[in-house]
Formats: C-alpha cells, sequence, structure tokens
C-alpha cells in the first residue's frame, strides 16, 4: 500500500517538507515533465540519456502533485522515492502501476553501477509506461485542482 505524502514526512529524515500550493510551480514542473517524455524520445542521443529524461519526467510530475497538495521534496536522500510513492498515493495510482514506474527509476539508476547500461528496448518499454502515467496525472488535476491549473496557467502568461 502506497503512503501518503504526510505519512512520508512523519518519518525521521524525511525528505518531504510542508509548504503552501503554488500554482505557477505546479504549472512551471508539469510543463517539464512534458519537456522530458518529448527529450526521452529523441534517439540522436544515449539510451541512458532518454533514460533519465523518461524518469525525470516521472519526478517532475510528481512533484507537481506534491506542489499542488502543499509538500516539497529536499534534495535528501530518498527524495525521488518518496516523492513518487507520495505523488503515487494522492492519484490512486495501483500498485502495478507504481512497481511498473518504481522500475524504471531502477533502471535510470544503474549509471550508477559500472558496466550497467540502459537499452533502447528498456527506454521505448518505460515511455510506453510515462505517457500514460503523464494523462493519469493530467486527469487528476483536472478533477482535484482545476482552479490551481487556471491560476499558475495564467500567472506564466
Amino acid at each position: 500500500m502506497l503512503r501518503s505524502f504526510q505519512q512520508i514526512a512523519r518519518e525521521p529524515g524525511s525528505p518531504l517538507k510542508r509548504e503552501a500550493a503554488n500554482a505557477r510551480d505546479t504549472v512551471t514542473w508539469l510543463q517539464a515533465a512534458e519537456v522530458k517524455l518529448r527529450d526521452a524520445t529523441q534517439t540522436v542521443v544515449s539510451a541512458g540519456t532518454r533514460m533519465d529524461a523518461a524518469w525525470d519526467a516521472v519526478l517532475l510530475a510528481s512533484l507537481a502533485v506534491a506542489c499542488a497538495e502543499g509538500w516539497r521534496a529536499t534534495s535528501d536522500k530518498g527524495h525521488h522515492a518518496a516523492v513518487f510513492e507520495g505523488a503515487g498515493q494522492a492519484i490512486g495510482l495501483g500498485q502495478g502501476r507504481f512497481d511498473e514506474l518504481d522500475t524504471l527509476r531502477d533502471w535510470r539508476n544503474r549509471k550508477y553501477r559500472a558496466g550497467q547500461f540502459s537499452t533502447d528496448a528498456e527506454v521505448e518499454e518505460a515511455i510506453g509506461w510515462v505517457r500514460p502515467f503523464l494523462a493519469e496525472v493530467a486527469t487528476w488535476f483536472a478533477q482535484q485542482h482545476p482552479v490551481l491549473m487556471r491560476q499558475g496557467l495564467s500567472a506564466g502568461s
């Protein structure tokens, strides 16, 4: 069972902190997630770079959810996992979908292990997981935070 932002924040050393919801930042995170997804499709760069971009799309969308819910992530250890789990719980992501996308995080982290690299096939699979996740996040925002989204979009104009 996925934990909420509040549950994660209660843990000692949690990288999550309370912060007022911010419409402009929320929209900026979502727009950046879409850019990263487009970056992940660019076959002129390495599979590792594309995998980084695919994971970044998930992370940035998760940061948008956190921001809308009144949370921010510090750069402390475990911030990727914490913000992703909290966002997954907030949007009602099923455990299977969460596990898929968490596999993507593990694939991305291969760059820190000598001799282990992402493959083009894995990147394509990752993109296939990220697209519906971003759509789920967009649907959640439309249902849960339509005013925040309108405010954020008008602040960016």
